[in-house]
């Protein structure tokens, strides 16, 4: 099956927001995100992603696009599981406020935890042995070089 999903890169004030998934097709560190509904649009598509997975309201303007990245599964959360996945990922920087990141509260069912990241940290936590670690740094590098300073970490 080949899907269409948002992803969210949330920053503030140098890091990033990593979350670790509970559910497949990806159950372990990554940003925030999931699949389209057919109709929508890619930025109605991340709006609606923020405020389910993460309970912000944000307006379409603040979206940054980053690029899309394929990623590919052996498993996926609906039924049959192990007949896999491949998605394509339209990936988004969010810079978030000062105000809005006390807010952020990731849905439980999604996330079992999450956790803000220095680049440096984050690449530390990641393995480079791991395929979709390897993807995940080479998001945080192109985040990193987009020479937003409300999106750059550090």
């Amino acid at each position: 099956m080949v899907i269409t999903c948002v992803d969210l890169v949330f920053t503030h004030q140098h890091q990033v927001l990593l979350a670790k998934r509970s559910t497949y097709p990806q159950k372990s560190w990554w940003v925030i995100g999931g699949r389209m509904i057919a109709g929508e649009s890619p930025l109605q598509a991340v709006q609606r992603k923020a405020k389910e997975e993460a309970g912000l309201a944000i307006t379409t303007d603040r979206f940054q696009f980053v690029g899309v990245y394929s990623t590919c599964f052996a498993h996926r959360q609906q039924a049959p599981q192990d007949r896999g996945l491949h998605s394509l990922n339209l990936t988004y920087l969010v810079a978030l406020t000062d105000s809005e990141r006390p807010l952020l509260c990731l849905d439980p069912k999604e996330y079992q935890e999450w956790q803000w990241y220095s680049h440096r940290e984050a690449t530390l936590q990641l393995k480079a042995s791991q395929v979709m670690d390897q993807l995940l740094l080479s998001l945080l590098d192109r985040v990193n070089s987009m020479g937003s300073t409300s999106g750059k970490i550090s």
